[in-house]
């Protein structure tokens, strides 16, 4: 709801309140919803901004930064008009939120260069995200530069910790909180996309709660955080400024990429209001809301070695576990025997596909799975036929040696016959194999950015308008494909990729120990249905860890179940295992994908950890309750678990497990569950334990409301 009282907007959330004073383009509240619709101004006066700009008194980080055509910088955007839009406006090029909604535009004018900022905050009936976004409009007869343009800039007053997902290929979203006291803070990426090592998603926890934010976009970003001396906290989230100068000529408009901010009491708070934002307003098409499949992938088990009857074995294998999905990995296209050749030659190997994809697919489908396949749209190798035949289609500076990541190059997005053609060759591999799900994977970050025609301050966002161009006409043509993104893993796993992907690979680590707090720190912005989780083969290929078999399903049930690994290595006790395993995940898909997530314990700190999901009538729940290792004469554990209807009475019972034979169970209030002090004493009931002390342990619990 939004309602106007001369200039002063208040915005209402189901459980929060945003109040903007238009005119002096200030924050007077974000919090817990108001009651009261009277005496806002009395709030005026204070320094909290909307946005900020150079060549004022204002010396902190600025949302807005021209270069203008006399060569200054100074601005001063003063109020025009505001009016309350009944549709949320598109933003052309880029992904957005959508639903039913309201929006407040709020417009504001240069008067010297007649160069206007438009602002835009949309609020949603269902949620508790806003969303918001910026635009700048070139009404003179004069060439400026964009230096910067915030998609969003909220001022706190109070002190807050900065909270950020970051890390590095196979270790990424690890949590972070830095207390601040003085200074200015950046979470960004320049590797051309959202990156490993730093994720859009970030928090500012005080002692009024939580704020978090987010940007809708798959490129290079920059989160500010900056604590001044006033009191104030200012963030700032919008494209990163390093290497970015954007060109307006007159008459034309920029849109930043949409932003989306909420307000909770905790961070359990924000992951389900956020969790549900994305599943209702991010996520699009058939795949919405319905259950994931359970599929097997290849590429651990063989990766470039493999044929027809292997695959075949492997698909036979799963198919007597209740597997649903075959997915065929690298090394099906060209003469892909490694990793230094043939990326952009979406033709089929014959002698691997035993009579091409379609022949190998309809094999797959004959005994009862979905065919799904792996691409690497965006890249190329030196040693391929399109390399040869059209060498300008890379990017690469001239005259200068490129840099090779992973022995490959990237194609030109910015590049409209790139473009098209990367639609025609994928659009064709998706048809001819008849494929059910399409894993799209980015393999390597920026360098030698350069694209013929294009401004150079212009390239990285050029690039990723060209993407969105192409990933946009593809998902298009095919509405009902299962679309997961995968860059190097989680490199590029963000709110502007799921406009379009339905979910995402969420890291190349699939060591279960690690991948505890992957996924903990993944699901703080992110629901657990966009998580690929896969079991994969020990020793890990990553980390030469080994774990058993249940407790990989375990962590791996904390997002979208799959298994990374040779099945027709099992053996029949092995089969057995995980045909339970995947049987019980059937029987509880809709709440372990779907339902409200908890954190139990701490992935970053202690020994005891895990997850819980809760269906939205809290009658059913599944909790996973991990320790990192064995403490000898360590402390009782205990454990309290989450979201729970605490009037209500609960049968609990634990998943019976090949390691752990004895199931427990009891019945207790779901007030007394959620107390802190139920024992784990069989956690550690492995008759194995002794063997290595650093083994992960995990059991998992079943809640039913008792009739």
């Amino acid at each position: 709801m939004i309602r106007k009282k001369g200039q002063i907007i208040r915005l209402d959330t189901p459980h929060t309140t945003l109040v903007v004073k238009a005119d002096s383009a200030e924050y007077l509240y974000y919090g817990k919803k108001l009651a009261s619709t009277v005496g806002f101004e009395y709030l005026a006066g204070t320094p909290c901004k909307i946005f900020s700009q150079y060549g004022f008194d204002d010396y902190t980080e600025p949302s807005v930064l021209l270069e203008n055509a006399d060569g200054g910088f100074s601005t001063a955007f003063t109020y025009s008009r505001s009016k309350i839009l009944t549709e949320k406006p598109e933003i052309p090029g880029l992904p957005s939120s959508y639903g039913e909604g309201k929006t407040i535009e709020l417009k504001y004018v240069d008067t010297p260069t007649r160069v206007a900022l438009y602002l835009y905050y949309t609020v949603f009936e269902d949620s508790d995200v806003i969303a918001v976004s910026s635009k700048l409009v070139n009404a003179s007869k004069k060439e400026l530069h964009i230096r910067r343009l915030a998609s969003l800039q909220l001022d706190l007053l109070g002190d807050y910790s900065f909270v950020t997902f970051e890390g590095t290929w196979a270790r990424e979203r690890q949590k972070i909180s830095r207390t601040v006291g003085k200074g200015v803070f950046y979470n960004d990426s320049k590797k051309g996309s959202s990156s490993h090592n730093r994720n859009p998603f970030v928090m500012a926890e005080g002692k009024d709660g939580v704020y978090a934010f987010n940007l809708v976009y798959s490129g290079n970003h920059k989160e500010i955080f900056e604590a001044c001396e006033s009191g104030r906290t200012r963030v700032l989230t919008g494209i990163n400024d390093f290497m970015f100068r954007w060109t307006l000529a007159p008459g034309e408009e920029f849109d930043a990429p949409e932003a989306v901010m909420c307000y909770a009491p905790d961070e359990d708070g924000v992951s389900n209001e956020m969790h549900a934002f994305v599943g209702e307003h991010i996520v699009r098409g058939k795949w919405k809301k319905k259950e994931r499949p359970v599929l097997v992938n290849n590429w651990e088990g063989t990766y470039f070695d493999f044929n027809e009857e292997k695959i075949l074995d492997i698909a036979r294998a799963a198919k007597k576990t209740g597997v649903e999905l075959f997915v065929l990995e690298d090394g099906w296209f060209g003469n892909r025997c490694d990793d230094h050749r043939a990326l952009g030659d979406w033709f089929d190997n014959v002698e691997k596909t035993g009579g091409g994809l379609k022949h190998l697919a309809d094999k797959i489908r004959e005994l009862g799975l979905d065919f799904g396949i792996w691409v690497e749209p965006e890249m190329i190798n030196e040693d391929s036929d399109l390399f040869r035949a059209h060498p300008n289609f890379a990017m690469r500076i001239p005259g200068r040696e490129p840099t090779r990541m992973r022995n490959q190059l990237m194609l030109n997005l910015a590049d409209e016959k790139v473009q098209n053609h990367v639609v025609r060759v994928i659009t064709d591999v998706i048809a001819r194999s008849g494929a059910a799900y399409v894993k799209w994977d980015y393999n390597r970050s920026f360098t030698d950015c350069y694209g013929k025609g294009v401004v150079q301050g212009e390239y990285f966002h050029r690039y990723m308008l060209g993407y969105y161009r192409i990933v946009s006409r593809i998902t298009k043509k095919f509405p009902s494909v299962l679309f997961e993104g995968c860059a190097g893993g989680g490199g590029r796993l963000d709110l502007g990729n799921l406009c379009y992907l339905q979910q995402f690979w969420t890291s190349d680590d699939t060591d279960a120990r690690q991948r505890v707090k992957i996924q903990d720190g993944t699901s703080y912005g992110y629901p657990q249905t966009i998580m690929g989780a896969h079991v994969s083969a020990c020793p890990n290929h990553q980390t030469g860890d080994s774990n058993p078999l249940e407790t990989r399903f375990n962590v791996a049930c904390g997002g979208v179940l799959g298994y990374e690994l040779d099945m027709s290595k099992f053996s029949e006790e092995e089969l057995e295992i995980v045909s339970k395993q995947i049987a019980f995940y059937k029987e509880y898909r809709k709440v372990l994908q779907f339902g409200d997530y908890y954190r139990l314990g701490d992935a970053f700190g202690g020994n005891v950890t895990g997850f819980m999901t809760v269906s939205k009538d809290k009658n059913t729940a599944v909790a996973v309750v991990i320790a990192y290792e064995y403490i000898i004469a360590g402390p009782e554990l205990t454990i309290g678990f989450k979201g729970l209807n605490p009037a209500a009475v609960y049968e609990v019972t634990t998943r019976e497990q090949d390691n752990y034979k004895d199931v427990l169970s009891f019945t207790a209030g779901g007030d007394l569950l959620m107390n802190g002090k139920i024992p784990m004493r069989d956690l550690y009931a492995d008759t194995q334990s002794w063997e290595n002390s650093r083994r992960l342990y995990a059991r998992m619990f079943v809640f039913k409301k008792a009739k």
